[in-house]
């Protein structure tokens, strides 16, 4: 048997690789390939081109990205479906270039599933889901009222769950998460999940470092953790640790001295491992150079009288402990005791876990010039998937000015600290988490849809 699997985006990329693993439980030989990242690559996908880096949310950045997907990436994809005549395509999100992949492969005369249309759990279902019916033999949708209106529309549409759902039967213990990054289990741990796009690191990380510097003042036992998306290397998450010009110029050839000194006896770089910042040992601190610094040394330089007053300014502006984390950004979810997490797939996912959670957004000036044109704020009231699907503002949202430190440390405390609050948040979080459905093998509700005598069977 022959599949292929066509996704863009970093979580159309978790979603193939959960698919993959599902379909080769089921059908051990199966030959799975198509466009992907480092998720379906894990999972046994032959992946042709690399998707890391085609997610946008903007015209223009959409723009930018258009010559490579429709004069590079389309024609191979359009190849490889005349060359290898898979028995079915799979698609995955990522419309407007898929929509495309789809009608090729009807043309061929290729069955095409496509796995969770755009935004087949939360918008109207009209025109384009009239269009989509005629281009598909079979929808896959993560609610049952999606489903429904899909098949008013003359589409075959089934309901399995969101594919979150399968990402919270981590088997990782509180405890076990806090002792593998050297945090402690029972001091307050705040997630940090910047985005899974380049920009959205880029616009969002610098924010939620100054948030953390100011919520550390206030809870001095405090952890944070950064969560680092599949795709971003945890060396671009630490170089923002060490982006402070002003700082350096300020401090100057103290500060210079300070960090030769450090780096040959005292310290190791915050990039070469998170159990530098363990709590077995003495607290540290990672200072804005990006290095860890123990606390005692500050004191001990102090006490010799050597440019205390520098150092310490150092140690005012120095982050908090933060362990930065890849490959465990769904633990980071579900043990932290507060998440500020950057819109998108990542909400539900957190939803689904119950955690109380801060939704922020920040972007350019050229992509807020485009929200005004197009009106978007007075069209959409709510950017956050849990609030969308509640259908009322469940979860704070922050974004571009509103997403401020001082704001986000204020949401941040107010969830640490007052029960209440926490309290019905998560019971709100609880609704959503149910109308997901329940756990199970991603693939299984679809086994005689998919796979019968090694033949495909669309019902």
């Amino acid at each position: 048997m022959n599949i292929a699997i066509i996704s863009g985006e970093t979580s159309g990329d978790l979603i193939g690789g959960a698919l993959a693993r599902e379909i080769h439980l089921l059908q051990p030989g199966v030959v799975l390939w198509g466009l992907g990242s480092e998720c379906m690559r894990d999972a046994g996908v032959d992946v042709l081109v690399d998707s890391a880096g085609w997610g946008v949310i903007s015209i223009s950045q959409a723009i930018a990205k258009y010559p490579l997907l429709r004069f590079k990436v389309l024609p191979v994809a359009i190849k490889a479906l005349r060359e290898r005549r898979p028995d079915v395509v799979v698609l995955i999100d990522f419309g407007a270039f898929n929509r495309r992949v789809a009608r090729e492969a009807k043309r061929l005369r290729l069955k095409v599933c496509w796995y969770f249309p755009p935004g087949a759990a939360w918008r109207r279902t009209g025109t384009k889901g009239a269009n989509l019916a005629r281009i598909t033999d079979l929808l896959v949708v993560p609610f049952e009222w999606s489903a429904e209106r899909f098949r008013g529309l003359g589409a075959n549409a089934v309901n399995v769950g969101h594919p979150v759902i399968e990402r919270t039967l981590t088997g990782v213990s509180r405890r076990e998460f806090a002792e593998l990054f050297g945090l402690d289990a029972s001091r307050p741990i705040i997630g940090l999940l910047p985005g899974s796009r380049l920009h959205e690191i880029e616009y969002l990380l610098p924010v939620l470092l100054d948030a953390a510097r100011i919520i550390y003042r206030s809870v001095k036992d405090a952890q944070f953790v950064i969560g680092v998306a599949p795709g971003i290397s945890r060396e671009r998450i630490a170089a923002y640790l060490s982006q402070d010009d002003d700082l350096r110029e300020r401090l100057g050839s103290a500060w210079l001295e300070f960090v030769r000194e450090a780096e040959t006896r005292i310290i190791r770089p915050v990039t070469r491992t998170a159990n530098a910042l363990t709590g077995k040992t003495q607290r540290m601190l990672v200072t804005v150079e990006g290095l860890v610094v123990p606390e005692s040394t500050l004191r001990d330089r102090e006490t010799a009288g050597q440019r205390s007053d520098k150092l310490r300014s150092a140690a005012d502006r120095a982050l908090p402990p933060i362990v930065i984390v890849k490959g465990a950004t769904t633990e980071v979810m579900a043990h932290s005791d507060v998440l500020l997490t950057c819109s998108g797939t990542a909400t539900l996912e957190a939803a689904a876990f119950e955690t109380p959670m801060v939704i922020l957004y920040r972007f350019s000036k050229l992509m807020e010039l485009e929200a005004r044109l197009l009106g978007l704020k007075k069209r959409i009231k709510m950017i956050g998937l849990p609030n969308i699907l509640a259908q009322k503002m469940i979860v704070p949202e922050l974004i571009q000015y509103d997403a401020t430190p001082e704001n986000i440390a204020l949401h941040t405390l107010t969830l640490l600290n007052d029960a209440e609050t926490r309290f019905e948040m998560k019971k709100q979080l609880h609704e959503i988490r149910l109308m997901m459905g329940e756990p199970e093998p991603a693939l299984e509700p679809l086994s005689s849809c998919w796979i019968s005598r090694n033949q495909l069977v669309f019902n």
